[in-house]
């Protein structure tokens, strides 16, 4: 078995769907987020990055905003980082796992991919209104400010229900 079957096959387990693209070993992923969930398999490295791809182009007007808020996001991010590509206006969030030589058990490597697409799931949830919000003229910094203090917000609003 290839590491992409590996990975395919974790990701099944995992409750995902998914189609596997052998010939530039990367895999299409069901996603709950908007865009596309792309992990690229690198199989030498024996490694898995996941992409979740905004549905929008970066149009050239906005690439300066849009990268500011690119490193601002970056910062913030603990886990996975936002990138733009500054060619294409492709806009993405990414999030990488590394094994390595480490060979783990299928349950175990299906868990470890599981919890890497919540990751990028997540920081992807956390960012696609900001970088509308952004394309829509917002300026970055008052973006990215919304987006660190969203929770402290949520918890806020949720203490004053109680």
């Amino acid at each position: 078995m290839t590491f992409l079957d590996e990975v395919a096959a974790a990701l099944v387990r995992a409750g995902r769907s998914l189609e596997v693209d052998p010939a530039l070993s990367t895999i299409d992923v069901s996603s709950a987020v908007g865009g596309q969930l792309l992990a690229v398999v690198r199989p030498i490295a024996r490694a898995v990055t996941f992409y979740v791809v905004h549905p929008v182009l970066v149009p050239a007007v906005s690439v300066a905003a849009v990268s500011e808020l690119v490193v601002r996001a970056t910062a913030d991010l603990v886990d996975a980082s936002l990138e733009l590509d500054l060619a294409t206006g492709a806009l993405a969030v990414r999030f990488g796992v590394v094994l390595g030589e480490l060979v783990l058990a299928e349950d175990e490597l299906a868990e470890l991919l599981d919890a890497a697409l919540d990751t990028v799931e997540t920081a992807a949830a956390q960012y696609t209104g900001a970088i509308g919000d952004v394309l829509a003229g917002v300026d970055p910094r008052t973006a990215s400010t919304a987006v660190r203090r969203a929770p402290v917000d949520q918890l806020a609003a949720e203490l004053d229900e109680a």
